[in-house]
């Protein structure tokens, strides 16, 4: 069998297993084993534990119910400003000019709270309880 023979007989059967991946497997990929989208998958998955005073410092931020999603959804993970030692968890995500700071607890059972570290301080907030006293579930939309 000659050389060219081989190279032809390669890249049909190259071509062939490429069509049989892509129909098997479509726009299905290995993103979703990438460290950024397993802190993401676990915050979308998690219930949130909330506070009077977070409600308020999110407000007094002007984060919406869909600001925090697209953060969460669309966000990239900051690692280097992340803390990922301690327990729970301290994740740092941003979208666009926003960032919040997610608590993701080691045990899955447990909720995600969001930390305090917002942009603009708000004195209204001061004489509001902190303890997390609500849980509350986020519905994200599938994304395609």
């Amino acid at each position: 069998m000659t050389i060219w023979r081989r190279i032809r007989l390669y890249i049909l059967g190259l071509g062939i297993g490429s069509l049989m991946v892509l129909f098997l497997f479509g726009d299905r990929g290995c993103g979703g084993w990438l460290p950024g989208n397993r802190v993401k998958t676990s915050i979308m998955e998690s219930l949130f534990e909330t506070s009077d005073y977070t409600d308020c410092k999110l407000t007094c931020n002007e984060f919406t119910k869909e600001k925090i999603q697209d953060i969460i959804v669309k966000g990239t993970v900051l690692f280097k400003e992340s803390n990922t030692k301690s327990d729970p968890r301290e994740y740092k995500l941003q979208y666009e000019d926003n960032f919040l700071m997610f608590a993701v607890p080691t045990d899955s059972e447990a909720p995600v709270y969001i930390l305090d570290e917002f942009q603009k301080e708000c004195l209204a907030c001061d004489t509001v309880s902190k303890k997390l006293n609500r849980t509350v579930k986020l519905n994200f939309k599938k994304t395609k």
